[in-house]
């Protein structure tokens, strides 16, 4: 059991980092700063620390979107839309400097597109809302609910 409380002190994340150096888009809620982007100088599964000289405090809230790379989460790459709080604040050198910011993911959107983009989804900017490349086969589901018929048989 000591061994076990010797470790636990020393590194309590629950997940593994990575040294990985990915373009991060961030914008911090209740702000008026415009979207800033930075660099992560490393990241997991559940958050990511980047360097910046915006003046952020601990539970600061920000959205930030970033590709997630392969080799963090074992899937292909993809976009990931996540909202978080900073919970760890380095100051730069001689407190003058980029600041080191730890940003613990509270909730993430997974995207697959091709293009990084902001997106809506719960807690980022809205519900999410599906989207129909033919606006006429939603109104053909649309009819064949309201006359009780099996949808695709309008």
């Amino acid at each position: 059991m000591e061994r076990f409380m010797e470790s636990l002190g020393k590194d309590r994340r629950l997940a593994e980092r990575h040294a990985v150096k990915t373009p991060l888009r961030l914008r911090i809620r209740k702000s008026e700063v415009n979207e800033q982007k930075v660099e992560s100088e490393n990241v997991s599964r559940r958050g990511v620390f980047f360097t910046t000289d915006l003046q952020l405090n601990e539970g600061a809230v920000l959205d930030l979107l970033l590709e997630m790379p392969e080799e963090i989460t074992g899937v292909r790459a993809a976009q990931w839309i996540c909202m978080g709080h900073v919970v760890r604040v380095v100051p730069g050198e001689a407190g003058t400097g980029p600041r080191g910011i730890g940003v613990e993911f509270d909730f993430y959107v997974v995207s697959h597109a091709a293009k990084a983009q902001w997106a809506s989804g719960p807690g980022i900017r809205g519900p999410v809302r599906p989207t129909f490349d033919n606006s006429q086969a939603l109104m053909n589901v649309d009819m064949a609910r309201r006359l009780g018929k099996p949808s695709g048989t309008t």
